[in-house]
């Protein structure tokens, strides 16, 4: 495994990435961000194209979707305390609970699937002085986080979400999408481009894993999708998603004031806000708006906050799905911050179980722990049951 790191690092180098609990003295607890079980669906008795004997009919195809058993399946990162990523434990240093009850692990291994990922870029005229940072990183994605057997699609979104390059192994055709990215539109979309994202990993095979990479400045502007369909659509689709900070400040700054009016939707609300908050209407968005209360979030610097109180909602997604949010947002860090997302990404434990508890319908808070000391962890926070 760490030969294997290595080997894409030099590659990348060569060519140019909750939910947490701290473990206490004896033993580690993850705090919810497991990102994103499925909804749980009874397996049909027929095949796709084959008669449904109630009706003599053909069953149509339908979308591909990565869990149809009653099977869960969620990646593990294991931090030291030093934030090194520890990939040398066994199955026997884990537990796993669903809604509180201990679960059987049925399948334990390290995560070494083919990647699928879908890389976001906000597009808006008020990110256009930011672009050059993310042209040059097509050698990066390719060599370091997606491999050799990965495939990337890219969107970029403005007032709405745009595909710029399906998926595609190419590393020439991803240096190309990335290099020529270029500002379009006002708005900034981010629920619609995740949405949009999604359905696109839907379509890949059920044996990769699904990865989400969105550079934005984090808050969402006039999406059609909310955060409730955001984080029902990853938790159905086992995505995660990570998040890299474009910041709107640094934007301004490299551009003249007169082209960034104010945003209406930066205007101050009246409704109530926690003490010491700023009654922003993001502020009353995150507060007010978010799907599953209280979910402990593990940041990029190794602190757990309550997904009540995230910053952002590209840092709400990334905690609650499993992956992390780099807030600090510079061309110096950013190599930095993709070769972290990479040594992640490939130092990960998959662990499955059959939950015991599919009596209880709606979300069901995942929550690992592990018998070691001074170790934190990160996974999903859980996932949506509704059995049909």
């Amino acid at each position: 495994m760490i030969a294997r790191r290595t080997a894409y690092r030099a590659l990348a180098i060569a060519a140019a990435a909750g939910i947490t609990l701290s473990v206490a003295s004896l033993a580690g607890a993850q705090g919810g961000a497991d990102g994103a079980a499925p909804v749980y669906q009874p397996k049909p008795n027929t095949q796709p194209g084959q008669n449904n004997p109630s009706s003599g009919q053909a069953i149509p195809q339908g979308p591909n979707i990565r869990v149809t058993s009653i099977l869960v399946t969620t990646p593990v990162t294991v931090l030291g305390r030093d934030g090194d990523f520890i990939s040398d434990l066994d199955e026997k240093d884990f537990k796993i609970f669903d809604n509180g009850v201990q679960q059987q692990i049925q399948r334990f291994d390290i995560a070494s699937e083919p990647i699928a990922m879908v890389i976001l870029v906000q597009t808006d005229n008020t990110m256009a002085s930011l672009l050059y940072q993310v042209r040059g990183l097509g050698p990066v994605f390719s060599d370091l986080l997606a491999g050799p057997d990965g495939h990337i699609a890219v969107i970029g979104f403005a007032d709405k979400p745009a595909m710029l390059q399906d998926f595609s192994n190419n590393p020439d055709q991803l240096k190309a999408t990335l290099g020529h990215v270029d500002a379009f539109g006002l708005k900034a979309h981010l629920n619609d481009a995740l949405m949009q994202a999604m359905r696109m990993l839907e379509t890949r095979p059920q044996t990769e894993r699904r990865i989400i990479v969105a550079f934005s400045e984090g808050a969402d502007r006039g999406s059609e999708n909310d955060k409730k369909d955001v984080i029902r659509r990853a938790t159905t689709d086992e995505v995660t998603i990570y998040g890299m900070h474009l910041s709107r400040a640094e934007a301004t700054l490299r551009q003249p004031p007169e082209q960034h009016p104010m945003d209406p939707l930066d205007a101050n609300v009246t409704r109530p806000q926690p003490p010491g908050t700023v009654p922003t209407a993001t502020n009353a968005d995150r507060v007010w708006g978010t799907p599953i209360q209280g979910v402990p979030i593990l940041t990029a610097a190794g602190e757990t906050i309550s997904s009540e109180f995230i910053k952002n909602s590209l840092e709400y997604y990334a905690g609650f799905t499993g992956g992390v949010y780099y807030s600090h947002w510079s061309s110096s860090k950013l190599q930095d911050q993709l070769n972290r997302i990479g040594d992640e990404v490939h130092s990960q434990y998959e662990i499955a179980y059959k939950p015991s508890t599919l009596a209880e319908t709606g979300f069901h808070r995942i929550d690992v722990e592990v018998e070691k000391p001074d170790l934190k962890l990160r996974a999903r926070a859980g996932y949506f049951y509704q059995p049909r």
